[in-house]
């Protein structure tokens, strides 16, 4: 039997008895020293989230078990959006986003991998911080995109040298509000509460000697050639971390990626902070925060992309359809002037960018103020047709 059977099998069977003890979920034991206070045990990632999720207040300082868990040194980029009712829309995807499958793969379009982001899928390392302290996540299916985050103190991680796959047979830890300055490192999304397991003893873990393979998902954010318009798309890869050569499969990837179907893109941010992967003339910023005081208009790229995945249709035509018509057919006269036809001024969104950038301003405004319908009217006597 092979290591990934053997512990294919081994998934399974621990899968089944956790649904056998699904109906403990909210099993309780009192804690030691103290009577009136439960500890809440949880047996899946989906049964913490469902509670995290639902009880958003009443969840806070709560202190919650964690029997049988694989730790990652990677944290989802809105952890717990996977299981967010808002994310469920984004999981289907049509065929249409699929460019390439074999037998091991399935290739998507920029446009499907941002849909795939936007559904929960996407992971940060995040490199500890002076004070000593390390954020983490674990997961009962090894999966960081749906794991839930751990801020561990570096005491705790060089007692027992943790590292990724770290096997834990159980964690006992309070479910705290994040501090801010380790919230405002993650995706801001409504609904979804920024919040951690605090471990700051020895004594809340028992770990296991065993690794186990964990699957992660960094990314990045691509900037590409499309129909003669430029757009914005999120790109992540999937990492397996028993694969000793993962790196080299990944960058060559992202390479062939960039250029396939005559995209001729750009990779905006590394999708490895801690450990860079691309080479330097590869990647445009060093790090998000580059990216956004240095382009301007990538605030209203990446708006877009939420937008633009929603595929909703404005006198039948796509956003998508109507920036290709104005990247292609229009200056920045014209721009301008279509914005005050539908009363926007344009100094509102004018950045004195290309026409790519000052389009993808214009049309975040025009979608904050619920007008695209309005634009494409005025789109109709420069000849756009729908």
């Amino acid at each position: 039997m092979s290591l990934q059977t053997a512990y294919t099998t081994a998934r399974v069977i621990e899968t089944l008895e956790n649904y056998a003890q699904s109906d403990l979920v909210n099993e309780t034991v009192a804690e030691a020293g103290d009577p009136t206070r439960f500890v809440e045990t949880m047996y899946s990632d989906d049964y913490f989230w469902h509670t995290a999720l639902k009880e958003v207040e009443d969840s806070w300082d709560r202190k919650f078990r964690f029997p049988q868990y694989t730790l990652s040194e990677h944290v989802a980029r809105v952890p717990g959006l996977y299981y967010h009712p808002q994310a469920q829309h984004y999981k289907n995807l049509p065929d249409t986003h699929k460019e390439y499958v074999s037998d091991r793969w399935t290739h998507y379009s920029p446009p499907g991998k941002s849909q795939k982001i936007l559904g929960g899928i996407g992971t940060l390392q995040i490199p500890p911080t002076l004070e000593d302290w390390r954020i983490a996540s674990i997961s009962s299916g090894n999966n960081a995109s749906l794991g839930i985050p751990v801020l561990i103190h570096e005491e705790v991680w060089q007692h027992y040298q943790l590292k990724e796959g770290q096997r834990l047979a159980l964690l006992t830890a309070p479910w705290k509000r994040m501090d801010a300055s380790w919230a405002r490192r993650f995706y801001s999304m409504r609904g979804i509460p920024k919040g951690y397991l605090v471990v700051d003893h020895p004594d809340q873990l028992q770990v296991e000697p065993e690794i186990y393979p964990t699957i992660y998902h960094p990314f990045t954010i691509m900037e590409y050639d499309a129909e003669g318009s430029l757009f914005y798309d999120f790109v992540f890869v999937t990492v397996d971390s028993s694969d000793p050569d993962f790196r080299n499969q990944i960058r060559a990837f992202l390479g062939e990626y960039r250029y396939f179907q005559g995209r001729h893109g750009n990779y905006l941010i590394e999708p490895f902070v801690n450990h860079p992967l691309l080479y330097e003339n590869d990647v445009m910023y060093h790090s998000p925060e580059d990216l956004r005081k240095e382009n301007a208009a990538s605030g209203s790229h990446l708006n877009l992309i939420v937008e633009r995945i929603k595929r909703e249709r404005f006198n039948q035509l796509t956003l998508d359809e109507i920036k290709v018509f104005m990247d292609n057919h229009m200056d920045i006269d014209d721009l301008k002037t279509c914005s005050d036809d539908i009363l926007i001024n344009p100094n509102s969104w004018f950045g004195g960018g290309r026409v790519y950038d000052e389009s993808a301003n214009l049309l975040n405004r025009v979608i904050e103020r619920k007008k695209v319908e309005e634009l494409v009217d005025v789109l109709s006597k420069y000849g756009l047709t729908n």
